[in-house]
Order: structure tokens, then C-alpha cells, then sequence
């Protein structure tokens, strides 16, 4: 597991950063300030061609000239050269004289090793989701799903159909389990739990995670067959699959029983709320007494602060029907429609946060 900064520290650089922004709205010119911000498409693209082309992966042992990682890429050199001397200028990858160019700390989280984020921002900045992207002012002129109205179908049955993008989508969720896993494990503790089971929990990285610090604890991954396909490799190298049994099948349908504790790491989140209030009414008649629902998900202050919640909740405006990023308020509102009683919400050193409800 990664060494993550306590939730101290992670707070009080959040506000550092928060303020200096601050700062700069209030001082520069509204005209450049606006400007700059909208010019940030384009590095959000270029990281997301930089991670296509593997440029991390490549400059993993040593620096390279520019001509030698076109011929790696199979890229037109002046071009290739135009991309990574935008994306140095902002600390992702670093250039030297010569036009020669080495991995930066930003950079290397594009690699293809555990902990990097490569698969999530190919998954998001995909040819698909880019068009759903450009899709913005229909999905807020009409409040209807962008992503049906270009797919003809919902996102996870499209997933479902296309085992290419399946498998991306597979691999950039094992990525936010992994900027997440350290931080929730150093957050909350899984003590006593005997039988954890994770409802969506996708390749199983989480869980094997939470296994592998808990030794005296059982896991279940419940999710899609076609999800869970490939999750006992997950469990195999963490050296868990003693303890983990994977099962298939549909969540609005049933759930494991008798479990201590129920997590959904950003499932509600995708859903409307009677939705999530039907989904979670299932959980609850399954659950055994005392034990407790921890739903993971970013949870967004009611302030005007930035905050990573409120951009991806425009995700779910384009490509849900009615999911949403939620506030505390809102959490509270469902969990107790659902008969759970909300106990606490515990802050991470991630974009996401712990919501821990009790059976009412």
C-alpha cells in the first residue's frame, strides 16, 4: 500500500492551494483569468493522448530525444514534440536541450505499474466520452442523458456489449481503487469485522487491499459476472483468495446476507435517489443486526469551494439518469429514507469520503 499524508496535513494543504486560487481570481484579470481557465481542455487532452501513447511507460528507465519516442509511438515527431513541450510546461514530463525529455513525478502516475491513473484518464478522455463531453449544454438545456441520447443505450449495458471498453472501464475503476484504498485504510478501521462484503466492487481491488491489512477478516465481492470475470487474479496476488469468495450477480436483485459490514465504493452515485433508496432498502434486509453500510464517494461541501465532487458530478449529469454527486444533506436524506440511521462522515486524504450508516 502507498504512504498516504495524514488527514491533517492533506487538510491544511488543500487550503494552501484553495487560497493561492483564490488569490489569483481575485487579482488578475477577470479576462486572462477566464481565458487560461478555459485553456485547460486542451491539457486535459493532452494527458489523456499521452497516456494512449504509453510516453510514461516509455521514458521509464531513462531520458529519450524526441525522434527515438516518435519511432516508439509511431508518431509524427514535430508533432509528438508540440504535445510533451505543452505538457512539460506544466510539470508533466520535464525537457532538456536537445529536445530531449524525461519522466516527472506527474508523469510517472501515467505509467501502467499499480497507483498510476493512465486507465481512468483514458477511460474518461475516450473518443466516447469526449463526444458525450461536447454534449454538455444539451444534457443541462433538457436535464436528460447525453450519454443514451449518443450510445442508444445506457453506459454499463454499452460497457456490456463492448469488452474492450469493458475491460478499460474495469482497469480505470481498479485505478481509483487504488488512490483510494490507502486512504480509506488509513481512515477507517476494519477491526472486528469478521465478514466484509463490497457491493460493485469491481475487480476486487479494494477488498483485496482491506484483506490483506485485516488478516482475521472474509471478504465478498459481489458484482456483474462479466465484472468480477477476472477478479480472482486480483485476490491471487494479494495472496487473499483463502478468504474471498466472488460471486455474480445484479444488486437491485439481491445482496449477500449476514454480513458485518456492506461497502459501495461510487455506486449511489450513479443512481437517482429513489433509486438509491430502493437499492439500499435491499441491502438493509440483508444485513445482520449491528452491522454497518460505509458507502465511499466524494460528498460535496454546500460552499463555494473548488472542490473534484462538483466537476465529476457534471459526469453524472451527462451520462446517468439523475445520478449525482451529493452533499452531506443529501446522504442523510437517503440513507434514512432507506431505514439506516447516519452516523458519521469521515474525511480521506482522496477525493472521496467515508459515509458510515447504522440499520435504523
Amino acid at each position: 500500500m502507498p504512504w498516504v499524508p495524514p488527514v491533517a496535513l492533506f487538510t491544511i494543504i488543500n487550503r494552501t492551494r484553495r487560497l493561492l486560487k483564490k488569490l489569483d481570481n481575485r487579482f488578475m484579470p477577470p479576462t486572462v483569468t477566464i481565458f487560461e481557465k478555459a485553456q485547460q481542455i486542451w491539457i486535459a487532452k493532452a494527458i489523456g493522448v499521452a497516456s494512449e501513447l504509453n510516453l510514461a511507460d516509455i521514458l521509464a528507465e531513462d531520458s529519450k530525444k524526441i525522434d527515438d519516442i516518435a519511432l516508439e509511438t509511431k508518431t509524427h515527431p514535430q508533432s509528438l514534440y508540440r504535445l510533451m513541450r505543452a505538457l512539460a510546461g506544466e510539470g508533466i514530463f520535464r525537457e532538456s536541450a536537445g529536445r530531449v525529455f524525461s519522466n516527472t513525478r506527474l508523469s510517472e502516475a501515467l505509467n501502467s505499474l499499480p497507483g498510476s491513473m493512465k486507465f481512468m484518464i483514458q477511460h474518461q478522455l475516450s473518443d466516447n466520452n469526449w463526444e458525450i463531453i461536447g454534449k454538455l449544454n444539451y444534457s443541462v438545456t433538457t436535464g436528460e442523458n447525453a450519454a443514451r441520447k449518443i450510445l442508444g443505450t445506457d453506459i454499463f449495458d454499452h460497457l456490456s456489449k463492448h469488452p474492450d471498453k469493458n475491460e478499460l472501464y474495469n482497469k480505470a475503476m481498479t485505478n481509483t481503487s487504488d488512490l483510494s484504498g490507502a486512504a480509506i485504510l488509513s481512515a477507517y478501521s476494519f477491526t472486528n469485522l469478521k465478514k466484509i462484503v463490497d457491493i460493485g466492487g469491481g475487480e476486487g481491488h479494494l477488498l483485496a487491499n482491506i484483506l490483506k491489512e485485516y488478516p482475521k477478516s472474509e471478504g465478498i465481492l459481489f458484482d456483474f459476472d462479466h465484472v468480477v470475470a477476472s477478479a480472482a487474479e486480483t485476490f491471487d496476488r494479494s495472496g487473499t483468495a483463502s478468504r474471498a469468495q466472488i460471486t455474480g450477480g445484479n444488486f437491485f436483485e439481491t445482496v449477500p446476507s449476514g454480513c458485518d459490514a456492506y461497502i459501495m465504493k461510487n455506486i449511489l452515485h450513479a443512481f437517482d435517489d429513489p433509486t438509491c433508496v430502493q437499492l439500499l432498502m435491499n441491502i438493509r434486509k440483508n444485513m445482520a443486526p449491528g452491522a454497518r453500510l460505509l458507502i465511499i464517494e466524494a460528498v460535496i461541501g454546500e460552499n463555494n469551494k473548488p472542490e473534484f465532487g462538483k466537476l465529476f458530478d457534471l459526469q453524472m449529469l451527462l451520462g446517468t439518469e439523475g445520478g449525482k454527486e451529493r452533499t452531506r444533506k443529501e446522504f442523510q436524506y437517503i440513507i434514512e429514507e432507506a431505514g439506516f440511521r447516519l452516523k458519521r462522515v469521515i474525511p480521506t486524504v482522496s477525493p472521496f469520503s467515508i459515509v458510515e450508516a447504522m440499520k435504523g
